[in-house]
């Protein structure tokens, strides 16, 4: 059953086009009136809405280049996106995005991209192949968020103007998921106009410039923002791709605090908040929907720097000796009640993956270890540890999703049983950035959940890419698997490097995964359910769908 979803998917996706790497996606073009964009071509809108998150401190960042997977929920719904994806995120959709054809070259070694004739910014100048290659040069930058700008220069990407409405895009190997890769399904990039980004500058005076007076794209745009805090976004207009704004306002809070965010939806202060399965019950007495995003969080653990001096975690041991400790299944039938949950034995790359199909790629992932204290203490013991005297290590948690503090706290005394001398710490995204770049996540344990997606090679380049600042420099099946993943020329060799990595992680015990679990959502009942559960996309929620409406 689940093969024949993801077959589904690949379809909707274009990627057995790529696969047979002749196939030719396209919707026709439309030219647009300069009044077509007019809000007064709109229906009356709704007042507003509100949201309270917990967010893992978003940047809410007004620039496309730095908007992460995390931001697709509203930098959507300001922005457009290269390739494009339906509003509930079910799959590729070329009608909602700046390319409106495309055709993998021989090998998958390159593109030829077709812009849609008509679409505009926000000031009314037009969407231009000038301003796709600007947009791919500057994702690329150092100024972009870092897993694009990796993924990107892993891809070897080079992109020029072929015509008045054409790109192509050469590949230094072969890449036959770019065009879901970057869509809103994954890890979005966003159009930006060259001329208004200081005439394509691309510096950080001119990200800077661009981040306090942005240009959207979109049916909405940013009016305030501060980061890791808040952002508002207003109606703006009529938009060629997502059509109306459904609501003249929208709020979206970042609060961390589940009894805080529980006593703003309680009092009328929110309609949509994170929500937190022991206060279901709760939630429905005082009229909430519930609603559940599936896979938003893949639970488990990340071992990181493992190349690095003084690491305890650069003895395998040491790792396995974690990975045995901690009683998944207690804490998925405790912490997560049980709710939305599905095991799973790699934290990278996840259940979602179209590498699903591959069946290596399932024996290597879809297990995780057990718990089992005694071998864990055995492990410890083969490293050199006596009997209660293991190392001190940490428990570092950024309050990504609801439930990752009471985790840590739980694991503590888990640890604590077979041996280890653990500590928690809570830090905020800031802090947690500055130790991954110099090298201070030595000897600790990371566990930020992130989201499935249908395919993970940015994220697999994130986390264990040798220059990303995680991945251990000295695995050479981790590089080869990540490189053999990048640089593949059809789906079935995309599949096969993933389940190289993801038979190098759980064998080398770097991400022990235990389950991926669904994200809960009360929302006003007035709101309804707007298909949430059916989203396949990466971000928090598929709200496109809910915002505006063609």
């Amino acid at each position: 059953m689940r093969n024949r979803e993801l077959m589904r998917l690949m379809l909707s996706a274009g990627l057995v086009a790529a696969t047979a790497l002749a196939a030719e996606v396209s919707v026709p073009t439309t030219g647009l009136a300069a009044d077509d964009t007019a809000l007064s071509n709109c229906p009356a809108r709704k007042p507003v809405l509100r949201l309270a998150t917990q967010t893992g401190q978003a940047l809410y960042s007004t620039h496309p280049a730095e908007a992460r997977f995390g931001a697709t929920h509203y930098t959507r719904l300001h922005q457009s996106p290269l390739f494009g994806a339906n509003p509930l995120e079910t799959g590729i959709d070329a009608s909602y995005g700046v390319i409106e054809s495309w055709k993998y070259l021989p090998g998958a070694k390159g593109m030829i991209l077709k812009v849609r004739k008509g679409l505009t910014f926000n000031d009314g100048s037009p969407i231009t192949p000038e301003d796709v290659v600007f947009s791919l040069n500057l994702s690329k930058s150092k100024f972009a968020d870092s897993q694009i700008n990796g993924t990107l220069k892993r891809i070897g990407i080079e992109p020029k103007v072929i015509d008045a409405n054409t790109v192509q895009l050469d590949f230094k190997k072969g890449n036959a998921t770019f065009n879901l890769e970057m869509s809103p399904l994954v890890f979005p990039l966003y159009v930006t106009s060259k001329k208004y980004h200081s005439n394509g500058e691309i510096s950080q005076a001119a990200v800077d410039r661009f981040r306090s007076k942005p240009l959207a794209a979109g049916p909405y745009r940013v009016i305030d923002r501060q980061a890791e805090r808040f952002l508002t976004l207003v109606a703006a207009r009529k938009d060629p791709l997502l059509g109306c704004p459904v609501y003249d306002r929208i709020e979206f809070r970042s609060v961390t605090e589940t009894g805080t965010r529980m006593n703003q939806f309680r009092t009328g202060q929110v309609d949509i908040i994170s929500g937190a399965r022991d206060l279901v019950k709760q939630a429905k007495k005082i009229g909430a929907t519930i609603l559940s995003k599936p896979d938003a969080n893949t639970i488990g653990l990340y071992i990181f720097q493992a190349d690095y001096p003084g690491n305890v975690f650069a003895n395998r041991d040491v790792r396995l000796a974690a990975n045995y400790a901690i009683d998944h299944k207690l804490i998925g039938e405790t912490i997560f009640s049980g709710v939305g949950i599905r095991p799973w034995g790699c934290t990278w790359p996840p259940a979602t993956e179209i590498s699903t199909t591959n069946p290596r790629y399932l024996k290597a992932c879809q297990t995780p270890r057990p718990y089992d204290p005694e071998r864990a203490k055995k492990h410890l013991a083969a490293a050199g540890y006596k009997p209660g005297k293991g190392p001190t290590i940490n428990i570092e948690y950024s309050a990504s999703y609801p439930e990752e503090g009471a985790l840590a706290e739980a694991m503590q005394p888990m640890l604590k049983a077979v041996g280890f001398n653990a500590k928690v710490e809570r830090v905020d995204r800031a802090e947690r950035n500055r130790r991954r770049w110099s090298g201070k996540h030595i000897n600790t344990l990371l566990f930020f959940g992130p989201g499935g997606r249908l395919t993970s090679l940015a994220g697999a380049n994130s986390v264990w890419g040798p220059t990303r600042g995680w991945g251990p420099k000295n695995d050479k099946g981790i590089l080869a698997a990540i490189n053999r993943a990048s640089a593949a020329d059809t789906i079935k060799e995309y599949t096969e490097g993933m389940a190289d990595l993801g038979e190098v992680i759980y064998k080398e015990g770097y991400g022990p995964g235990w389950f991926s679990a669904g994200a809960i959502y009360f929302v006003r009942k007035e709101i309804g359910d707007w298909g949430l559960g059916k989203s396949k996309g990466r971000g928090p929620m598929n709200l496109s769908a809910l915002v505006t409406k063609r």
